[in-house]
């Protein structure tokens, strides 16, 4: 039976490609011919043109028929695949939210509702997942490999280095560079049988540039100490910088309108109102981050519904196990992945915020995080811990909403907000403290006498005892590129 469908598919793609072949031997050539009958023969007497457009219709045909078959083709081939896993992922997110609404059981409808955006966001995160866990193994195992070979990659980049410097020293310069003959290039070509490559020649530029401005500075800029001795001097040098600034102002203004693209097919779509810029160094933080693309901005989402379902279960623990029986086994939920996401709502949320906004981003997102630790406190405050975990929950759903619909700034209402501390992000002093710690221990082993292996056993065994006497149990280690994006706990 394969066999026969492998036979079928092959006389199929055998048609395919005759037809392709008659529509380039056919419309392409009918075209160029039409043109060329306007001219020639306009009054039609060799009936040319009832010849040509017939050829035309039959292309066009065998078009339609190609888009037939290709569309055919995607339906039993790909498209049921796509249409498989398209069903997983809305199956997915239908048995994600029946897990975490069902400890609400009845209240549900009323504690958690999920709005259409949450329901949006958590197919996303469902469908791009896995390819999201695919991207994830690659690059860790780039980073891996990269890690493992740091040494011999360092020693590479630095032997070229030193190479292109000291062959940049004697290398001519280009005519248009200070110091440079026109007939440079030619002569070293005719003098060792060999050009420099383009990497000397830029470092050689560069160096011309450069030693031809220190020069001029270490002669005119000597001259506004004293000008009233050395005044044509002091006036070149004043001209000069004038002149400098002037250049400055013309390269950011050129460098301006280069960074500048034009609209893409993307951007077509919405108009000249829709802009959704880049930020600065997005490549750079793309390519260190571990959770790419749409599977970063959707997972805050898929996190924060886990925190409800958690709130859900604990609430359903007290009043079937704490309430009606001993209050020792009391349930508590820990918040802690909750703030994270708070944190770096509006980083991951948005593509770019402007630099006046970010203060403000910053402290609605303190704020925030100090209404979710008062609210985790009252757990071991109030008496009917049943209320604070249905207060929990309220919280939890309306930043999860606010999130989806990308009100970051909005994440709870003023009156959430009233009378709280907010919270202060410590994390990069602990960060810097660890750094140097380990830098500190790095330096000393090498400085000591120490073998390469036993050195690396002393840095990893101190910068285990710095991790543990700094964090604890407060932060994994999984969790320092959110901590590295201004996700705090403490």
């Amino acid at each position: 039976m394969i066999e026969v469908a492998w036979a079928a598919l092959g006389r199929v793609l055998e048609v395919v490609a005759f037809l392709v072949s008659l529509f380039l031997v056919l419309a392409v050539p009918g075209v160029t011919i039409w043109g060329i009958s306007e001219t020639v023969d306009p009054r039609d007497v060799l009936r040319v043109r009832w010849f040509l457009q017939r050829v035309l219709d039959l292309a066009e045909l065998v078009g339609w028929a190609l888009l037939a078959a290709g569309v055919w083709v995607y339906r039993h081939t790909l498209g049921r695949v796509v249409n498989a896993y398209l069903r997983w992922s809305r199956r997915g997110v239908a048995e994600h939210l029946a897990w975490a609404r069902r400890p609400f059981g009845r209240d549900a409808h009323r504690l958690f509702p999920v709005g259409p955006q949450v329901r949006v966001a958590l197919r996303s995160w469902h469908q791009v997942a896995p390819l999201a866990a695919v991207a994830y193994f690659v690059k860790a195992f780039i980073l891996l490999q990269i890690l493992l070979n740091l040494g011999r990659i360092v020693n590479a980049v630095t032997r070229w280095s030193s190479h292109v410097w000291a062959e940049s020293e004697r290398a001519p310069v280009v005519w248009w560079a200070p110091g440079g003959g026109l007939w440079g290039q030619a002569r070293q070509v005719e003098w060792t049988g060999e050009q420099p490559g383009i990497a000397v020649t830029v470092v050689t530029t560069f160096r011309a540039f450069g030693e031809s401005i220190w020069r001029k500075a270490t002669q005119y800029l000597p001259a506004l100490g004293a000008p009233e001795g050395r005044p044509a001097e002091a006036a070149t040098a004043v001209f000069g910088l004038l002149l400098t600034v002037a250049l400055l102002l013309a390269l950011r203004a050129v460098l301006g309108l280069l960074g500048r693209r034009g609209p893409t097919r993307a951007d077509s779509k919405h108009g000249p109102g829709f802009a959704a810029p880049h930020p600065r160094g997005w490549w750079l933080r793309s390519l260190l981050s571990l959770r790419p693309g749409v599977a970063k901005r959707t997972r805050p989402v898929a996190v924060l519904i886990d925190c409800v379902g958690r709130v859900g279960a604990a609430r359903r623990y007290y009043q079937t196990i704490t309430q009606p029986h001993s209050a020792i086994y009391a349930a508590r939920v820990d918040l802690s992945r909750v703030e994270r996401v708070v944190w770096s709502a509006w980083k991951v949320r948005h593509r770019q915020v402007p630099g006046p906004r970010r203060r403000e981003y910053r402290k609605h997102a303190a704020d925030v995080v100090g209404a979710i630790r008062r609210l985790e406190a009252r757990q071991d405050i109030d008496a009917d811990t049943g209320q604070v975990f249905e207060e929990m929950a309220r919280l939890l759903v309306m930043i999860t909403e606010r999130y989806a619909q990308g009100r970051t700034l909005a994440l709870l209402d003023p009156k959430d907000l009233k009378d709280v501390e907010p919270a202060v992000n410590r994390e990069w002093v602990r960060l810097i403290i660890l750094g140097i710690v380990m830098t500190g221990a790095a330096i000393a082993a090498g400085l000591s006498e120490l073998s390469a292996a036993g050195s690396t056993q002393i840095v990893a065994v101190v910068g285990a005892v710095a991790w543990v006497l700094l964090y604890r149990d407060r932060l994994a280690p999984g969790d320092v590129l959110d901590v590295m994006r201004g996700q705090s706990r403490k």
